[in-house]
């Protein structure tokens, strides 16, 4: 089975996060170059494990517009068979080491990780450049591959959650390069041949920017000579890496609504939020606190009214971010197929009263101390420290940002979250998508114009 990441629990002796705090100072944190290639070691000698990120400056932007979908394709086949060995022989291989591989694409970059013993770490790293060099992408196992997506497809039907996490993203993300699903969709699987998997695998074994992130002890500084030799990689100059330059996306006067339908539904999944462009996400404490306040926790304002004083959803949750060059506002809830315009004059009016009254000082303290306190234990595990540190290189900031930021998440002002908030969850910038049954329909024309779409265009 394959684990994406390895549970290395890390203690936590204090709630602020000193340069020391979690054992991992920026005196454990060290810059080498192995063969042009970019590597950050995070020294760790507690445990006799290893961890190994690599990242590579392309994602699924970079397939072909009428084979989408075959970056993701390429990565979750690339250890279905070389022509020396199977897929069995290689997962019974890769087992017996106690290792755990895998990779996550994203439209901008893609991540590959390995975790394991650190004694194990020459002969599993081996295995896994042998992948990259070898994969043959056979036309047996691509069609498994395309029939289980098929199927993962078809049964979307009884996943409402997913399907509201699919069509928001598309609907929200629509105009922008970023709107198409990673893995693509069903009508793009037929499109895909072995020769385009093996080719995009060539492209991101010799072409793609790649940076290596590791941890562990001083043994595993032996993947040097490993990656040289048996994956072949090395950096140059002209590497490439995935930069767009793209039309800021305008604000709409209105919400943009959208109902997406599927059969038999007693509840109803609900999402509010937008696409950010560059210069509208990259505050990562401010926005940190922002959705903190709004639904980060029991005590937050969208919990408090959705649920504590109606009792309309069992969950409210609020998230904006960014990656290195776009970003996401995003409010998620539930409810009962009755209650769902109740819950939606809920969030506007909260949206409202935040953009026209600003918010309360003694709730927003409330948020400081709970994002401030709770922060360290986002570091429990070394390999979510580790890919902190990928994502800050991959924004280009500071590594002092993370011992900072409690200090700076408790500097804000009221009025700077309130404008904010208010940035970032315009009730007339909003794109709302309710998963449900048709007869929503009626309802929602209270907030205005309302767009149909079946389920399955999302898939």
């Amino acid at each position: 089975m394959k684990v994406y990441f390895l549970n290395l629990l890390v203690l936590v002796c204090s709630f602020s996060l000193s340069s020391n705090s979690l054992g991992f100072g920026k005196d454990r944190i060290k810059k080498l170059n192995w063969n042009g290639i970019e590597v950050t070691w995070l020294e760790d000698n507690r445990f006799p494990t290893y961890q190994a990120m690599f990242h590579f400056a392309d994602g699924s932007l970079s397939d072909h517009s009428r084979r989408k979908g075959e970056t993701s394709m390429m990565f979750d086949l690339i250890d279905s068979g070389t022509r020396r060995y199977s897929q069995k022989d290689i997962s019974d291989n890769l087992e017996y080491f106690g290792a755990s591989w895998g990779a996550y694409v994203t439209h901008e970059s893609t991540v590959f990780e390995v975790s394991g013993l650190a004694k194990d770490m020459s002969p599993t790293m081996k295995k896994i450049c042998h992948l990259f060099r070898d994969a043959s992408f056979t036309k047996r196992e691509m069609d498994k591959y395309k029939r289980a997506l098929t199927n993962a497809a078809r049964s979307a039907v009884n996943n409402h959650s997913l399907i509201a996490s699919n069509a928001f993203r598309e609907l929200s993300l629509s105009g922008t390069p970023y709107n198409y699903p990673v893995s693509g969709k069903i009508k793009d699987l037929k499109k895909i041949r072995s020769k385009d998997l093996k080719n995009k695998l060539s492209y991101f074994n010799t072409k793609v920017k790649k940076k290596v992130y590791i941890t562990g002890p001083k043994s595993i500084l032996g993947l040097e000579g490993i990656l040289q030799k048996d994956c072949g990689w090395k950096g140059a100059v002209e590497d490439y890496e995935r930069v767009l330059t793209y039309k800021p996306k305008k604000p709409s006067k209105s919400p943009q609504i959208y109902l997406v339908t599927v059969p038999k539904a007693n509840q109803a999944q609900v999402r509010f939020g937008r696409f950010l462009n560059e210069g509208e996400f990259e505050n990562q404490e401010l926005n940190s606190l922002s959705s903190e306040f709004l639904g980060g926790g029991f005590t937050s304002k969208l919990m408090r009214e959705i649920r504590v004083k109606r009792g309309l959803s069992y969950t409210a949750s609020a998230y904006a971010g960014g990656q290195r060059q776009y970003g996401r506002s995003v409010i998620s809830t539930f409810t009962k197929v009755k209650t769902v315009n109740e819950l939606v004059n809920v969030v506007k009016n909260i949206l409202t009263d935040i953009k026209e009254n600003g918010i309360d000082k003694d709730e927003l303290n409330r948020a400081k101390g709970s994002l401030a306190g709770s922060f360290p234990f986002k570091f429990e595990k070394s390999s979510a420290y580790l890919q902190q540190l990928m994502h800050l290189d991959d924004i280009h900031k500071s590594y002092d940002s993370l011992y900072h930021f409690p200090s700076v998440v408790k500097s804000f002002k009221a009025e700077e979250v309130s404008k904010n908030l208010s940035s970032l969850y315009s009730w007339n910038n909003q794109t709302i998508v309710v998963v449900g049954p048709k007869s929503l329909a009626k309802d929602l024309k209270e907030f205005g114009k309302v767009n149909i779409v079946n389920y399955k265009k999302f898939f």
